[in-house]
């Protein structure tokens, strides 16, 4: 799997096999809002605050989790669903070049997105590499949680 930037402004596809499945496409240039349709399900993330550090995630328009940025620079994206509440961490575990690791609640390895940067484009593409995903949650749609959630780290670090 993997993702692809589509454009300078955050967009990307969402690869699998050669198939994009989605695109997951920001409304403009100054917004993080961004929607995808996957599984025909419409994918909303819409940031709840204006420092953009809790991030909301709907699913057909019901709201069904958050991403959030901590103080230790990490990412929790919270989902629920009929079973409860399910968390992940993502976190950028390397200095020179970006490679995120999602982790479970219990900090089990779930997979990681390295990244295949090339400095001609303004955006990162990262190659997805499943390690023990626990099956809590569809994995391409945690994918595309996490490809958002990339952007937002890059573009707040950027910032700084």
């Amino acid at each position: 799997m993997k993702i692809v930037s589509t454009s300078a402004k955050g967009n990307f596809n969402l690869i699998v096999q050669n198939n994009t499945i989605t695109e997951l496409k920001y409304n403009n240039w100054f917004s993080e809002n961004a929607t995808a349709t996957l599984h025909s399900h419409t994918i909303t993330l819409k940031p709840k605050n204006i420092w953009t550090s809790r991030i909301n995630i709907f699913k057909n328009e019901e709201a069904i989790g958050d991403i959030t940025f901590n103080l230790k620079g990490y990412i929790i994206i919270k989902l629920t669903n009929n079973e409860g509440e399910i968390n992940y961490i993502l976190k950028n575990n390397s200095l020179w070049k970006l490679k995120f690791e999602v982790f479970n609640a219990s900090n089990e390895l779930q997979f990681s997105l390295k990244s295949e940067n090339k400095w001609t484009k303004l955006n990162y593409d990262y190659e997805i590499e499943e390690i023990n995903f626990d099956q809590q949650t569809n994995f391409e749609e945690l994918a595309l949680y996490c490809g958002y959630a990339a952007n937002l780290y890059l573009a707040i670090i950027s910032a700084v």
